[in-house]
């Protein structure tokens, strides 16, 4: 015979798993990992398509990636010095970018709660191998103590966690004299969460999180410190085509102006481009974090 707690138990869990399914969908059943939903009126009908069967290394293609670099700059209030760029492969793409390029230098704390985030340590850890990997996690869905990290070391962190939905309270527990640079995946913060640039080196996201772009391109953004490592550290690996962004020493400054490393999607530039006027048109950033 069962004990009295633990049949409690098992009655509890039954009465949840098979409770009444609803009888009404919700409204929006979209998955909010991206790609998510479109904005309110979207059209695919009243896209700009005047770049489509056009080059992006053409003048008008080059023009409007420029264009969403410059926009994106504006709307999320990133300051002047920084450098904002379209890459290869979603937020991973940017991510890893971002790791295998700059990683390595000094050693580096993982911050996770959630599995986007214990990739990056895994990738950290297990691919890179790099030296003093120092894991710093929570339980998932619960944040770590973020006393741990160091200063002088570089620090990877999720400022939204995309699968378990647990975010930063706030960046204060970055220190504003630290030594090591700030890796911060900010694929499902970026637009709706209001993020600290001063705390954030390196800063990623992608197109399909938040504005409900379409996949496949990321967005890296590159603080002066961040530039600074780039053009004083060389890793000691290989870096694929993809991941380069320094030229006989010194940032490729193309990429931070609109040509890409490899060949975007141009009619997923313009859904971006769509996305970023819509939030324009509902007042920037500050309306922006009320609606989504």
């Amino acid at each position: 015979m069962l004990h009295r707690p633990v049949a409690l138990a098992r009655a509890s869990f039954a009465a949840r798993t098979f409770a009444t399914k609803p009888s009404a969908p919700p409204s929006c059943p979209n998955f909010s990992s991206g790609p998510c939903a479109k904005r309110p009126g979207y059209d695919l009908a009243k896209l700009d398509v005047s770049t489509l069967g056009r080059s992006h290394r053409s003048k008008v293609g080059k023009a409007k990636l420029k264009q969403v670099i410059v926009d994106t700059k504006r709307i999320l209030g990133i300051p002047d010095d920084y450098l904002v760029g379209i890459v290869p492969a979603s937020d991973t793409g940017a991510f890893e970018m971002a790791m295998w390029s700059m990683l390595g230098e000094r050693p580096v704390d993982m911050c996770f709660w959630e599995s986007f985030g214990k990739g990056w340590f895994g990738d950290a850890a297990n691919h890179l191998k790099l030296d003093g990997v120092t894991e710093v996690s929570g339980a998932y869905g619960e944040l770590p103590d973020f006393s741990k990290t160091n200063p002088d070391h570089d620090i990877c962190f999720t400022w939204n966690g995309t699968t378990a939905g647990v975010k930063l309270a706030n960046a204060d527990w970055i220190s504003d004299n630290r030594t090591g640079l700030t890796f911060n995946d900010a694929t499902s913060a970026a637009f709706a969460m209001d993020i600290d640039w001063k705390k954030a080196d390196v800063t990623t996201y992608s197109w399909q999180k938040v504005l409900g772009g379409e996949g496949a391109h990321g967005m890296l953004i590159l603080s002066p410190r961040a530039v600074e490592r780039l053009e004083s550290y060389t890793p000691p690996r290989p870096l694929p085509k993809i991941f380069r962004m320094v030229k006989k020493g010194k940032i490729d400054g193309g990429i931070f102006e609109g040509s890409t490393i490899n060949t975007p999607s141009m009619l997923c530039v313009s859904d971006y481009a769509d996305a970023l006027e819509w939030a324009d048109s509902i007042g920037g950033l500050e309306l922006s974090l009320i609606h989504i």
